[in-house]
């Protein structure tokens, strides 16, 4: 279950290059809450980045599409509100991005002018008319400079990546050229950033992540070092950490715990436990908040097999009727409809059926 440091720490910094949510959030949330809650690129990239060396300014808005309604994947949910100070100007903190990042989980669904209208229209839903609804307008458009100008270097970025695959598979010099290289990659994309969003937003909006990647790429150069022993490994790793803002280091602590919370679950659950053993084991390891929590997720689980096994024997009755695919078909999503109101367990049971 648990994996190399090393393979850890690159596969963090490999998320943090792309700027995607962390595989383990979800996790991470769940033992938070409170119980009961519901890639390397070339230096010749720079040159795309050019084209947005000045960060635009806000304009006047020109006309566009009428605003559609919230997308499927945001149907029932509420927008974040975005932060004020106690002036009404836009707060330059990490929520606003969380703002726009509410809206672009969608963009797969909406052509990106039905996205920019969407999101021009909460920002005039909440800010209409105050001081800080040219400022959200204004960062937008530096947000979404950054983006398009980021998607053109990660597409010129693929060929270099294959070619250095194939050239250095397997030795040491590839493993500190490929450490080189994210560096580059880094580096390229934190220029590009503060070069689009400014200083203060590119802080505001990922300071803590290209610290903590620059964090990743240096402790994996002083893992891999050959000529240093254990113990000045340790001392400069130390030295590393206590290097980084208070808050920084109480978030890597945070992820140390949760990877440890999430090794104990799933030894806890290889033995095939009954509920109160469960709860007894948890409780011991972790305590009896997170126990509680591991148990209600292992009810659910139950519960849930439960309700696909006896939606598959019913599925396996009308694959025996000898009905068309087209009429097999239309039952079984009857079927799986009925049985299954929340989308997202229906979208399960189909993917087992698959």
């Amino acid at each position: 279950m648990t994996r190399p440091a090393d393979a850890m720490q690159t596969t963090g910094t490999l998320a943090l290059f792309g700027l995607a949510g962390l595989a383990a959030a979800a996790a991470v949330w769940y033992f938070n809450a409170p119980a009961g809650a519901p890639q390397a690129s070339a230096p010749r990239a720079a040159s795309v980045a050019t084209a947005v060396v000045s960060a635009p300014t806000a304009s006047p808005a020109q006309p566009g599409p009428a605003a559609p309604a919230l997308p499927v994947s945001l149907a029932g949910s509420t927008p974040p509100r975005l932060p004020l100070d106690e002036h009404g100007h836009l707060r330059k903190v990490r929520a606003v991005r969380d703002f726009f990042d509410y809206f672009l989980t969608a963009q797969n669904e909406m052509p990106p002018k039905s996205l920019d209208a969407l999101v021009r229209k909460e920002i005039a839903a909440q800010l209409d008319g105050t001081s800080a609804q040219p400022e959200a307008l204004d960062v937008w458009q530096r947000y979404t400079a950054y983006r398009q100008a980021l998607g053109s270097i990660e597409r010129l970025s693929v060929p270099a990546q294959g070619n250095e695959r194939e050239s250095g598979s397997g030795s040491s010099h590839a493993g500190t050229a490929d450490l080189d290289a994210m560096q580059t990659s880094l580096d390229e994309r934190a220029s590009l950033a503060g070069r689009t969003l400014g200083a203060d937003w590119n802080e505001a909006f990922f300071g803590p992540d290209w610290r903590h990647a620059h964090y990743t790429l240096e402790r994996l150069r002083i893992v891999r070092d050959t000529t240093l022993t254990d113990a000045q490994k340790a001392a400069r790793l130390q030295a590393l950490e206590e290097s980084l803002p208070p808050e920084e280091r109480a978030a890597l602590a945070r992820d140390r715990h949760a990877r440890t919370t999430v090794d104990t679950i799933a030894k806890l659950e290889q033995r095939g436990m009954t509920i109160d053993e469960l709860r007894a084991k948890a409780t011991q390891a972790l305590g009896p908040q997170a126990a509680e929590r591991i148990v209600k997720m292992q009810q659910n689980d139950d519960a849930w097999h439960a309700k696909y096994a006896d939606y598959a024997a019913q599925r396996a009755r009308i694959d025996a009727m000898g009905l068309s695919p087209t009429e097999r078909d239309v039952q079984i999503e009857q079927l799986r409809q009925h049985m299954f109101t929340n989308p997202a367990e229906a979208l399960r049971a189909a993917s087992l059926d698959r």
